[in-house]
């Protein structure tokens, strides 16, 4: 059973480093919402080094518990930090703050309940693993463990970094290539919908109670033969319906017309994504502002997309001589989930998503030119 317990939780790990090191600045952002949360806003620019630290530990305690390597040290760190996710899930769940704990990425969502269950679960199996570790045996020699467990640090390290530079090497987010955007954005036929009622609330003799619809409390009288006393009436969710997997994807000038449509149906459209302005790499807008060039020469749908306000957008441009931008926005948070870079580049033909760009391999125009030439 120990045997058994051991590569369970050992594996668990590993995969949850690596999915996690697949897209650290994915993990960065959520660890900033738990940031928030609890009144820790000062950590957010640490978010995404802690994100990649916290990757490269979960494998590397992982891969110790697999090969046997220092026992007592691995199991109380395991056991540290489920004691601490399962904490931090469970006030999650309870006080409804975060609705996904991030453990898998974009690979698996789990509710907030889910994920709690999940650590409980993990907790009694890694807490049977302290009181046994005596029974857990090195796989070979002390010189192998160290050796695997380094080798594991390095890759781990390296995994994170080099997509946190560029993009996931596994992409499972909505938005990724080959995903249509208008299909992403339905909902099927006889999809489940929200299902909400009416909660009413009537003083009634000096006491004000609950009401639904159906008790139609304003026909109900008060002792003294007076109707019953409006309070307020409350809308509630009782059943969530289908959510498509891209559901605040909308386009906006700054006036808040909606150009979502113009884009997605275009025969090819590029974004330049900046969720924040004031967050992109400055170095980027040189290649930036020569595809714009290109693109309006040459009739190619392009916008700047960001999730900045007009003030930002105005002082930005006025700073990079880019008043003449074609500026649009859209929800910082899905911008956030649609480019893992400050700015990138996303191609589309007819609503489908062709290519994601980091900032560091932003095309020339004749590059993009070429990649849009062999879409025709």
């Amino acid at each position: 059973m120990i045997a058994l317990l051991r590569f369970l939780t050992g594996g668990l790990f590993i995969f949850s480093g690596l999915i996690k090191a697949n897209d650290p600045l994915g993990f960065g952002y959520k660890l900033e919402e738990y940031f928030v949360v609890f009144g820790m806003d000062f950590l957010n620019p640490l978010a995404t080094g802690l994100a990649i630290a916290i990757c490269v530990l979960e494998v590397v305690l992982g891969m110790a518990l697999w090969v046997g390597w220092k026992t007592k040290a691995v199991t109380w760190w395991l056991l540290g930090m489920v004691v601490f996710f399962t904490f931090l899930t469970f006030w999650s769940a309870w006080f409804k703050v975060v609705t996904d704990c991030g453990c898998f990425g974009d690979f698996m969502k789990l509710t907030p309940w889910q994920s709690f269950s999940k650590d409980v679960v993990l907790l009694g199996m890694i807490s049977i693993l302290c009181y046994q570790r005596s029974r857990i045996r090195p796989l070979g020699p002390a010189v192998l463990g160290t050796s695997m467990v380094g080798l594991t640090a390095i890759g781990a390290t390296a995994l994170s970094f080099y997509t946190w530079n560029d993009l996931p090497l596994l992409d499972f987010r909505p938005y990724a290539v080959g995903k249509n955007l208008p299909q992403g954005m339905a909902i099927p036929d006889g999809a489940p919908r929200d299902v909400y009622k009416d909660v009413w609330q009537y003083r009634i003799n000096g006491v004000v109670s609950r009401f639904a619809t159906e008790d139609a409390p304003w026909d109900s009288l008060q002792a003294d033969g007076r109707p019953a006393e409006f309070v307020e009436r409350q809308t509630e969710l009782v059943t969530k319906g289908y959510v498509p997997p891209i559901h605040d994807f909308v386009v906006s000038d700054l006036n808040g017309n909606d150009y979502t449509d113009d884009f997605l149906g275009a025969e090819h459209a590029v974004f330049i994504v900046s969720p924040f302005l004031e967050k992109a790499r400055g170095d980027a807008w040189i290649k930036v502002a020569a595809l714009v060039d290109w693109a309006r020469r040459n009739d190619i749908k392009i916008a700047i997309l960001t999730g900045s306000g007009r003030e930002e957008i105005e002082s930005f441009g006025k700073r990079f001589a880019a008043t003449t931008w074609p500026f649009y926005q859209a929800d910082g948070t899905v911008l956030k989930t649609m480019m893992r870079s400050n700015p990138g580049l996303v191609l589309l033909n007819k609503g489908t998503v062709q290519d994601l760009i980091p900032a560091r391999r932003l095309p020339s125009p004749d590059e993009l030119a070429r990649r849009i030439g062999s879409l025709r």
